[in-house]
């Protein structure tokens, strides 16, 4: 993938909705009184060419992520920002740039892959940091220990996720001390997961149940990994629907709906669009008749 051209990102920047996306960043610092922020970039998008983007990128120290996949061509890297300094919040800004140009170039018919990936505030970069996020893409495959990869960092993966996890799976990515994740979704906002905490999901016997609460990497069940086969398809759709409806919890269920039917070879690619279509007419006429 061809890097893009400072111009590009320059172009970004003055458009109102990277404004919008920038002031909502700035509040959520603010709001928080995070005073550092550490994100994950994917090496297999630019290579480290990526930080030539970046005023003082050249400079800038990052650190690599143990190979999570052998087909992986490069590294996860995890940069950290001091939000404190004007070249820090320099940093910030363009790196949200890049987030809304990689998601603003994804479009039908011509995929483009993320670079910037999850925006983790006051995590300083620790070996136990950089080994919660290698523990995060594993995961056991069906009535296996063997184990697979997920590429849970891509916020397109993570946002299906966010869909198939179940609250004690929600649980474990907790426990590694990851409460809050960030990342700019299809609509091109930067939203938050907060992840829940033991005793919102085990209001009663907590103590018990985190004794019994297995840790990571993941078991899937069969209608999760079903699911998860059918990212790239899934994908695909939101693709074409970019820009034309909001991705918001309904349509992604109706969709997911859909997957998991062909998933499970009850429904052809061609009927499930259409299906997908019918359907968000529907709530779209409702809108109108409202």
């Amino acid at each position: 993938m061809l890097i893009p051209k400072v111009e590009f990102l320059d172009d970004i920047q003055a458009t109102d909705e990277y404004q919008k996306q920038l002031k909502a960043l700035y509040l959520t610092v603010y709001d928080n009184q995070y005073q550092t922020l550490t994100v994950l970039i994917d090496l297999n998008t630019y290579g480290t060419a990526v930080f030539d983007l970046l005023d003082c990128g050249i400079d800038l120290p990052f650190e690599r992520i143990k190979r999570i996949h052998h087909s992986f061509d490069d590294d996860l890297a995890l940069i950290e920002i001091s939000l404190d300094s004007s070249k820090g919040q320099r940093l910030l800004e363009q790196l949200l740039a890049l987030a809304l140009y990689e998601n603003t170039y994804d479009i039908s018919g011509h995929p483009h892959p993320r670079s910037v990936c999850l925006w983790l505030f006051d995590q300083p970069i620790t070996e136990t940091l950089k080994h919660s996020i290698y523990l995060i893409g594993q995961a056991y495959g069906m009535g296996t220990n063997k184990r697979r990869y997920l590429r849970y960092w891509d916020p397109r993966v993570l946002a299906l996720l966010t869909h198939l996890w179940t609250a004690p799976q929600k649980l474990q990515v907790y426990q590694l001390g990851l409460s809050r994740i960030h990342y700019v979704d299809w609509n091109n906002t930067f939203i938050e997961i907060a992840l829940p905490t033991p005793n919102e999901v085990y209001p009663s016997n907590t103590k018990v149940a985190l004794e019994q609460l297995k840790p990571l990497p993941f078991r899937f069940s069969q209608q999760q990994w079903q699911l998860l086969i059918q990212t790239e398809w899934i994908n695909m759709i939101l693709r074409q629907l970019k820009g034309q409806v909001v991705i918001n919890d309904q349509v992604y269920d109706i969709i997911i709906s859909q997957a998991l039917l062909i998933a499970q070879r009850k429904m052809s690619q061609q009927q499930a669009i259409k299906n997908i279509v019918k359907s968000l007419e529907r709530i779209k006429n409702k809108g109108v008749q409202a």
